[in-house]
């Protein structure tokens, strides 16, 4: 019987499912004969026929050109012992055969292990030299290594409290995975690894930072781990050497955690994983995505008390904080939320729908995904690969007997149409589009196709919306590199120019040396009034829109953009990053 550890079985495993001489549909029948028999599944493999020690090792010597080594002739002695540590051997199953001045000759069975290069010189501090050799020599070889009184292979699977322990990053005690692990399978990871450990660590540290996204991205030399916080990525640089190290075992574990294929390393797949740290539990929406030298990972993460904000808290100024409430408080019309990926409109329409859900009103919502969980509103979930999508919903929607309907995202024509017609037959319609500014999203419906006495008929109010980054509040100082003509060049009159004292963070610990802390959302309303109405039906152009909006009191993002560099929660450059673009 093989005698293999964990990592290196799945490791092997996987790269016969790549080399396609085994096939997903055969891991069941490895998983049964090898429960049954006791056994290693890969001594399951050579006991099924689908491949032998021979063909692995020939797959190994023809992918990388390595000299073969037979094991079973080689003595083992006392310097080969001590010259790796025996928890090391275990877990990488390979075998330190020879030592030749300041080169060790090391045996491998797979091309996984040449990711231990730079580790194996790290621990030894001389020059490796690896060779192929079959499975069953390097267990046997690996047994005699071990003989001396030291834990076997068998005994550290068993026994895996008595692994010694290398990653050394606090893990917060109350961060878990919610979840009933799945019964272990090819790839299964051993409780207490370090990997878990590392894992666990990565997503707390993150939700304890407040981040948006984690990244976790392979390179051929290299691998990282990126937060988005605030809307800016920075790399967590003391991820970086375990991450590189054990960058398979990684993906895995989040496969694992994201009930995903862990056997599919070619497709693209997402998951969602539920997460409690200090009591609060957050959802990590997670995409695994191939690429050229591995998988890369991407976890939005979900903070279910995020769905609890006021629109109080949203920094709406009063005039358009009174029109957005009048359009959401009444009985039927289309309010739409515009702006970017990652401009708060998610944010917006929860608190939106937080204020208007009471307990006669039926609101029903549809969503791709479910970001955060609203007590008293049906919340459903898209499946575009099924048909279920937005339009599908919609019209079911309708014979639901709903007063108020959330649809995620108009993408096309026929949602809008049948959004539009439930907006005029007594319903309430929120949902987003992907415009820069409010009097664009008209002139977007109509090149859509949608006919101009629908949307003159259907729009009450177009809310669009920036996030920009604040400048933080503790170590804030006059920003002398900010001349008079740069701030008349953003729209500042002349006047305000030369009084304006413009402020800019110069980094402090609270920030972590940013000049930023939090963000804050930057808007602008435009109330469908008679005037504008009249306007769409002339077939107006955007110009002319927010002309006549202006009449009506309509204010710019740029005009509260100027406003918050003035009172210096905005930054010039802030400015300039969010708005300029529009």
């Amino acid at each position: 019987m093989i005698n293999i550890s964990r990592e290196s079985e799945i490791n092997l495993i996987n790269i016969l499912i790549d080399q396609d001489i085994i096939s997903g549909k055969d891991l069941a029948e490895i998983k049964k004969v090898s429960s049954d028999g006791n056994k290693s599944q890969l001594d399951a493999v050579f006991e099924l026929n689908l491949t032998d020690e021979q063909k692995i090792l020939d797959l190994l010597v023809h992918d990388q050109s390595l000299d073969v080594v037979d094991l079973s002739t080689i003595q083992v002695t006392d310097e080969l012992k001590a010259v790796l540590p025996s928890n090391y051997i275990n877990m990488n199953f390979i075998a330190p055969f020879k030592i030749d001045g300041k080169v060790l000759h090391i045996a491998i069975s797979d091309i996984s292990k040449l990711s231990l290069m730079r580790n194996l010189r790290t621990i030894t501090k001389m020059d490796i030299e690896l060779h192929a050799a079959k499975v069953s020599d390097i267990s046997n070889f690996v047994d005699k290594l071990l003989a001396d009184g030291e834990k076997t292979i068998s005994d550290i699977r068993q026994t895996q409290a008595e692994k010694t322990k290398t990653f050394d990053y606090d893990v917060d005690e109350q961060a878990e995975v919610l979840e009933n692990q799945p019964e272990e399978d090819i790839e299964a990871i051993e409780n207490e690894s370090e990997v878990i450990k590392f894992s666990t660590a990565v997503v707390a540290d993150a939700i304890k930072s407040g981040v948006s996204d984690i990244h976790i991205e392979p390179y051929r030399f290299s691998s990282r781990v990126r937060y988005r916080l605030d809307g800016i990525l920075t790399e967590q640089e003391h991820f970086k050497k375990f991450l590189h190290s054990n960058y398979g075992a990684v993906v895995t574990r989040f496969k694992i955690m994201g009930k995903l294929d862990i056997a599919e390393r070619r497709l693209p797949q997402d998951g969602a994983i539920p997460f409690k740290i200090d009591g609060k539990v957050v959802d990590l929406r997670l995409s695994i995505l191939p690429t050229a030298t591995n998988e890369r990972i991407v976890m939005r993460v979900l903070n279910k008390d995020a769905g609890d904000i006021s629109l109080e808290q949203l920094n709406f100024e009063e005039t358009d904080l009174k029109n957005l409430r009048k359009a959401i408080h009444g009985t039927q019309g289309l309010v739409l939320v515009t702006g970017p990926t990652g401009s708060g409109k998610t944010t917006t329409l929860y608190s939106i729908l937080k204020e208007v859900s009471k307990p006669h009103l039926n609101i029903l919502t549809a969503e791709d995904p479910v970001e955060y969980e609203l007590d008293g509103v049906g919340q459903v979930q898209i499946k575009d690969d099924i048909g279920f999508n937005f339009a599908t919903a919609l019209r079911s929607f309708l014979r639901q007997d709903p007063e108020i309907i959330l649809v995620g995202e108009m993408r096309d024509k026929e949602t809008v149409d049948i959004g539009l017609k439930a907006a005029l037959t007594g319903h309430l319609v929120f949902s987003t589009l992907h415009t820069n500014d409010a009097p664009s999203t008209i002139t977007r419906l109509q090149n859509m196709g949608t006919p101009d006495y629908l949307i003159s008929a259907a729009v009450s109010l177009v809310l669009a919306q920036r996030l920009a980054r604040k400048t933080c509040t503790e170590c804030r100082e006059p920003d002398n590199d900010i001349t008079p003509k740069a701030l008349a060049d953003l729209g500042f009159t002349v006047e305000q120019a030369s009084r304006a004292k413009v402020q800019k963070g110069k980094g402090c610990p609270k920030c972590k040396d940013t000049g930023y802390k939090g963000r804050m959302g930057i808007y602008e309303i435009l109330n469908v009034t008679k005037p504008i109405k009249e306007a769409i039906l002339r077939k107006a152009t955007t110009p002319e829109l927010k002309e006549i909006a202006s009449n009506e009191g309509f204010r710019t993002m740029q005009d509260m953009g100027r406003e918050l560099i003035l009172t210096g929660d905005l930054n010039f450059r802030e400015f300039d990053r969010v708005l300029s673009m529009d």
